[in-house]
């Protein structure tokens, strides 16, 4: 029943258990689950995946399981268990965003998902030849002797 929900409807809808428990309300929607909170002062966010939605009557959302399971929801969902497409999670990871540490496995897995790799700066910068150098500090030197004369 999940695929014919209108998810973009159900943000600030209630939402119910199999028992018609209330289950809270729906503050976010996602791309594999739905961000429900429940409470007023003590506030609790659940992590619902979008499979677990059983029907939605354009009010109640409801889903497949009871409030006695409702804590199985209650961390937020990790890269392991959301299935992402490859590409997208390519398109997020950049070595600017890397810390130190990761910047490697960063641009291996960015070269897994484009197939490109970045050309390294190195071979494109030009080679400043040692003797360039040394015209660059004569070429100094004298302008400093101009200038005291």
């Amino acid at each position: 029943m999940s695929s014919k929900i209108n998810w973009n409807d159900v943000i600030k809808k209630e939402v119910r258990g199999t028992n018609d428990e209330d289950l809270g309300e729906v503050q976010e929607v996602k791309d594999n689950y739905v961000l429900v909170q429940r409470g007023i002062i003590k506030k609790e966010i659940f992590y619902i995946p979008k499979n677990q939605a059983e029907s939605y009557d354009g009010n109640v959302l409801k889903f497949k399981f009871s409030e006695q399971e409702m804590s199985n929801y209650q961390d937020e969902p990790t890269f392991h268990n959301i299935e992402m497409n490859d590409t997208k999670m390519g398109e997020e990871i950049t070595v600017q965003d890397a810390d130190f540490k990761n910047k490697a496995k960063a641009v291996k897995n960015k070269k897994k998902v484009t197939g490109k790799s970045r050309t390294s700066l190195k071979k494109h910068r030009l080679d400043i030849p040692e003797v360039s150098k040394e015209n660059h500090s004569k070429i100094r030197k004298n302008q400093l002797k101009k200038l005291k004369q």
